[in-house]
């Protein structure tokens, strides 16, 4: 039976690259079918944010035309309002101009309508890349295995393949038992400043993330939320800021000792992206496309 990991001390462990070449090894499946499925799902996110963005740049362009319209139309208006000073053909003016209020309402309508859903349908996205990120234990690559020999009796040898925010792609063994496959990186030694500072980064950028997708809920249920309790958008736009931030500082990851030569000899750096990687700069990017159109879409009355 499988007893638990001890960590062994750091001063017993000798890193060492291992001398296997590029590490290709892999647990449970197929690579290549692995491979597939990532692209196949990759690619659906990003043509839902080009969708997404060609949707926000349409309301911003659709504003700012109805926006000079608008200007054009208060000038008319004064003008209008000027003349009825001196004729009798007021009512009939006012008459020729409702269509027009109409006409604007109507479209603020389906703003109101197209922002929502940009926002809703980014932050699912947005929230579901970045949890995947931090459970996916394929978040870098390790060009070349790393192995860890301890120098003490059990003779317990842990070789690296992949690292994850919280999980890593390991094989651990010493004369009693072996362990392979994803396992939390509470087995992992050399848990470094910068390794420790992406997992936390990962974290806070899902809470941040879910508090934003919360308050579209009570928007969706209220539209006047925001403007009563928040004071406009400010504090969406403040939320959605933070988890880009964070989740893009996830690959403060490439720091770590697994990554940097401070563990190699070489010089040059062991850690390729992977889909980790992937997830988490296609979950920024849903953030800032976030941010822009919480700052600038209307949204209910703000």
């Amino acid at each position: 039976p499988m007893t638990p990991y001890a960590e062994p001390p750091v001063d017993s462990v000798k890193p060492s690259v291992a001398t296997t070449g590029t590490a290709t090894h892999s647990f449970g499946g197929s690579s290549s079918s692995s491979g597939v499925s990532a692209i196949v799902y990759f690619g659906l996110c990003w043509i839902v944010l080009l969708n997404l963005i060609v949707a926000l740049v349409y309301v911003l362009v659709d504003c700012s035309c109805r926006r000079n319209q608008k200007q054009q139309q208060e000038q008319r208006q004064q003008q209008q309002q000027q003349q009825q000073l001196q004729t009798s053909h007021a009512l009939q003016d006012v008459e020729v101009a409702e269509p027009v209020v109409a006409v604007s309402t109507r479209r603020r309508k389906i703003h109101n309508i197209i922002g929502m859903t940009i926002l809703f349908v980014g932050s699912l996205f947005g929230l579901g890349l970045s949890v995947f990120s931090n459970l996916t234990c394929d978040f870098v690559t390790l060009e070349e295995s790393v192995t860890l020999d301890a120098s003490f009796a059990d003779r317990l040898s842990i070789t690296i393949y992949n690292l994850g925010l919280w999980k890593v792609d390991l094989f651990m063994t010493d004369q009693t038992y072996s362990l392979s496959g994803c396992v939390s990186t509470d087995n992992l030694p050399f848990l470094d400043t910068q390794y420790n500072f992406a997992k936390a980064s990962a974290i806070i950028g899902v809470i941040f993330g879910g508090i934003c997708l919360l308050l579209l809920m009570c928007l969706a249920i209220n539209p006047e939320f925001l403007l009563i309790v928040f004071r406009g958008r400010y504090l969406l736009v403040c939320l959605y800021s933070l988890a880009f931030l964070f989740q893009l500082t996830t690959l403060a990851l490439f720091g770590s000792v697994y990554c940097t030569n401070s563990i190699f000899d070489d010089g040059d750096g062991n850690c390729r992206p992977s889909v980790g990687v992937v997830a988490s700069v296609s979950a920024a990017l849903f953030w800032m496309l976030e941010v822009v159109a919480a700052a600038w879409l209307p949204l209910g009355n703000t």
